[in-house]
């Protein structure tokens, strides 16, 4: 879950920042679009994606039912719950990375951009050698934020599967955050989930720490 929420939605914010940090007719609306279900409760967004993807009466298998396209039981399938909640997270929290990104577009400088091109580099260059460098803080606080909520993930699957029995399908959603709560409040399991929790918290803090060290490395505060 944390790889490929990570991955995708540090990638598509990027994306959508690069495209959408012009200034052309109807961008601020297009960032809005995108941005709007970040300040959405996820209790809710789960909620409503529950009913979408609902094996038997979902919106989703009466359009594909509709199209000839085959159906799927979706979260009630061990093969596809997790992606299901995977791609629901990284729709909801990307174009919060979006946001953050197009804020430190704005702030490289076009100098850097006009003697990049007077060097002869082409947009390809440009984007490694002046935007990449450029964004790189921004890059490392999104990274580190994005890595800690992939750890921290218990909302979408306690209301998606199951709740306080769930886990989905065979065990199928059962992440970190939410195996201790079930070890803890379902099984009553409580040293067992406090040790999970002290796993949980080295696991964090190593990986900031990681992040922390190598940005020495690949994070330039200097570039303007």
């Amino acid at each position: 879950f944390m790889t490929i929420t990570v991955i995708f939605q540090i990638g598509l914010g990027l994306g959508f920042a690069l495209l959408l940090s012009r200034n052309f007719k109807g961008c601020s609306t297009y960032r809005g679009i995108l941005y709007l279900p970040n300040i959405l409760s996820s209790v809710a967004v789960g909620l409503a994606f529950m009913f979408i993807f609902e094996p038997s009466s979902g919106f989703m298998n009466q359009l594909l039912a509709s199209l000839g396209l085959p159906t799927s039981k979706w979260l009630a399938s061990s093969k596809s719950s997790l992606s299901v909640i995977i791609t629901i997270a990284i729709w909801q929290n990307f174009g919060y990375y979006m946001v953050l990104f197009i804020g430190g577009l704005q702030n490289i400088s076009r100098t850097q951009y006009e003697a990049a091109e007077m060097d002869g580099a082409g947009k390809i260059k440009q984007f490694f050698h002046v935007t990449l460098p450029g964004l790189s803080p921004i890059l490392f606080y999104g990274l580190t934020i994005a890595i800690i909520r992939g750890f921290q993930v218990f909302d979408y699957i306690y209301i998606m599967t199951g709740g306080q029995q769930g886990g989905g399908p065979a065990g199928s959603t059962n992440v970190l955050a939410f195996d201790i709560y079930l070890n803890a409040f379902t099984f009553f399991r409580f040293g067992y989930a406090s040790a999970e929790s002290v796993i949980l918290m080295i696991i964090i803090l190593a990986v900031t720490f990681l992040q922390s060290h190598g940005q020495k490395k690949w994070v330039n505060y200097d570039i303007v």
